[in-house]
């Protein structure tokens, strides 16, 4: 969602870099000059050569990828192939797109040339108007996470595949998410369980079964716990069947309990593909925000959720596997025959094909895995239940603009169910202007302050909970802290997203210092009450227990009784995820209203419902789309 004062901003900015003075000579050389995009400064080099733009070359940024990667790829080589800087600028990557021009804007001032020569406005391609018609085993709507798992799945079942895409790059939300991953039993042996945590298993087990299936696994986790407790076990409790339990009871018991244990069932084995195919995990399990359990897993190779596409991407690449992307092909009906679907229309919404319409026949079948609705304000406040019908164009969303719920209205046409789709959830510490994650600096599960300077939460709580106390806050607005020692920062001065500190902090988002009455002078907060609250903090991480707002643990990650410097991160919630959507089985079947299979149609990924119930525990997306992409396509490929 690109912020309409924010856009303005950069337009004035490209404006008064083009209405500039001009000197009287042009001289040939290579010029540099920097714009702020949407994560930092865009640091931009022109060579200029007989009065023209011979070369561009981004020297340094931030921007996100694949988001951004297309102002590379597309938005500069039109400006040197036209000589000017109104080309179109990069859908979902505006304020990239914008800097990147008033950059090269400013070079030509200094080269010393109108600039008002290199605002020609650029011919626009003639629209086709022809069909083409294409031929796959499995056809998939969206090439996220989801997406592509489905995909290499199929491929490596020998399967034709054809994937659309109506962004001009793979990805999906999948790419800009934070990449966290729950799977019980890995990488928690360096985790010792607290009485707390141990409170959470009894509170569980001791539950009143509310169905068949609850009931066998709070037995499995019963016999579990005796086992552990028998043995003396210290190191944390976990196992795919609590992980079940602990979701199921985070969404309210509103999901459907056979499809989040089938989620939990298959983690480990999703996570143990990828590392086959180059995905490097980090030996170390952590909590993220939401997550309720120290099972949160990422990778060691890449930088948030852009990991998982790129590692998919290669993998394609690089076995040669049958698996077409058609990208800025936006998928607009399903194909149905005889009862069955049996294909996809879809049209060419940019590129050199743009306007071109596309027949895109399926034997096996459709696999929908277009995301959600959380950039659509329209129908996030016409299903919304949870939060009033407020969530209109003034709240921001983690979303990449391109998620405005394609497949469930396809889906919808050829009579599928919807399920639970006025759930929908929003994150609680997201860029007050954005609605992105990528600001932070620290985990997002350190302790939250107000600008009183006391905590009002427990952190560890659920994503909705922690929603609707951090909006209960002045403006709704309120500060992430934490310690510098524990931010996440690599050796090049960049956080877990990849964003450089510097362009964080001259942001004016987040502030940092050496002591906390310092911290607390910068942002705004009160410094005596921040100092009281951190001294409390730091004796429940010494000690273990008796935290004031009811924590079962300290991480090692949220610690910050190691001394300055600290950080203070504005946020706000922000939409991030919408839970319901269409119906499907444990075999990624998607389901009629009458309760049947429709033929040749599968869903995976937040396309669907009833897999978190009211509230999505943090983390449990990717693993959802993946393990269900895997699953749709395996159901497909054996499909006759």
């Amino acid at each position: 969602m690109i912020p309409k004062l924010a856009t303005l901003a950069v337009s004035a900015a490209l404006a008064a870099s083009m209405a500039a003075p001009v000197t009287a000579f042009a001289k040939d050389g290579v010029y540099t000059a920097s714009s702020v995009g949407r994560n930092g400064s865009i640091n931009v080099q022109v060579t200029i050569k007989n009065d023209a733009i011979a070369d561009i070359k981004i020297v340094d940024w931030s921007e996100t990828h694949p988001v951004a990667d297309l102002t590379k790829t597309k938005l500069i080589p039109d400006i040197i192939k036209y000589q000017s800087v109104e080309v179109d600028a990069i859908s979902g990557a505006t304020l990239s797109s914008f800097a990147i021009k008033d950059a090269v804007g400013q070079c030509l001032k200094k080269a010393g040339l109108d600039v008002t020569k290199f605002e020609k406005e650029v011919p626009q391609p003639a629209l086709l108007t022809d069909t083409k018609t294409l031929d796959a085993d499995i056809v998939i709507i969206g090439a996220g996470g989801a997406g592509l798992s489905a995909a290499v799945t199929a491929a490596e079942a020998g399967k034709k595949v054809i994937v659309l895409e109506k962004n001009g790059f793979a990805g999906g939300n999948t790419s800009v998410c934070g990449g966290c991953f729950n799977s019980a039993n890995v990488n928690q042996s360096h985790i010792k369980m607290t009485e707390g945590q141990r409170k959470i298993v009894e509170g569980i087990l001791a539950e009143k079964p509310k169905s068949d299936l609850h009931k066998e696994l709070i037995g499995k986790v019963s016999k579990q716990w005796k086992a552990y407790n028998d043995k003396k076990e210290t190191v944390l409790f976990d196992s795919p069947e609590f992980h079940a339990l602990q979701t199921w009871k985070s969404g309210d018991y509103k999901a459907d309990l056979a499809l989040v244990y089938t989620l939990t069932q298959n983690t480990g084995n999703v996570m143990k593909q990828l590392e086959k195919i180059g995905f490097v995990w980090r030996d170390k399990a952590t909590q993220f925000v939401g997550a309720l359990w120290p099972r949160s897993n990422r990778a060691q190779n890449f930088k948030s959720g852009v990991g998982y596409i790129d590692t998919f991407l290669a993998y394609i690449k690089d076995k040669k596997l049958p698996v077409t992307i058609e990208l800025s092909t936006k998928a607009n009906e399903l194909i149905v025959k005889d009862g069955r679907v049996v294909g996809v229309k879809a049209q060419a919404i940019g590129g050199d094909e743009k306007g071109r319409k596309y027949v895109v026949n399926a034997k096996n079948g459709v696999i929908l895995a277009t995301g959600g609705f959380g950039a659509n304000v329209e129908m996030r406040n016409a299903y919304d239940e949870l939060w009033g019908k407020k969530l209109g164009k003034t709240t921001p969303t983690t979303n990449l603009p391109s998620a405005t719920g394609d497949g469930i209205t396809m889906a919808k046409q050829v009579g599928a169910n919807l399920v639970q789709m006025g759930w929908i959830q929003l994150f609680p510490a997201g860029d007050p202007q954005t609605g992105a994650t990528s600001f932070k600096l620290g985990e997002n599960s350190c302790i939250y302050v107000n600008r009183d300077g006391k905590r009002y939460v427990n952190e560890s709580e659920r994503r909705d909970v922690l929603a609707k106390a951090n909006l209960a806050q002045k403006d709704g607005l309120f500060f992430v802290i934490s310690s510098a020692k524990r931010a996440l920062i690599d050796k090049d001065g960049r956080n877990a997203y990849g964003v450089k500190v510097e362009d964080i902090l001259a942001s004016g988002k987040s502030y940092k210092a050496d002591t906390l009455e310092e911290l607390a002078k910068k942002a705004g907060i009160n410094a005596a009450n921040l100092v009281e609250t951190v001294k409390k903090w730091n004796e429940f991480c010494k000690k273990g227990t008796g935290d004031e707002m009811g924590r079962p643990t300290c991480m090692d990650e949220h610690r910050l009784d190691e001394g300055g410097p600290y950080y203070a991160t504005l946020m706000t919630p922000s939409v991030h995820h919408t839970m319901g959507g269409v119906q499907i089985n444990t075999k990624a079947q998607v389901i009629n209203k009458a309760g049947k299979v429709i033929p040749g149609l599968y869903a995976a990924g937040e396309v669907t419902g009833a897999i978190h119930g009211t509230n999505r525990v943090g983390c449990n997306a990717v693993p959802d789309a993946l393990v269900f992409g895997h699953i749709a396509a395996e159901t497909a490929a054996a499909a006759k």
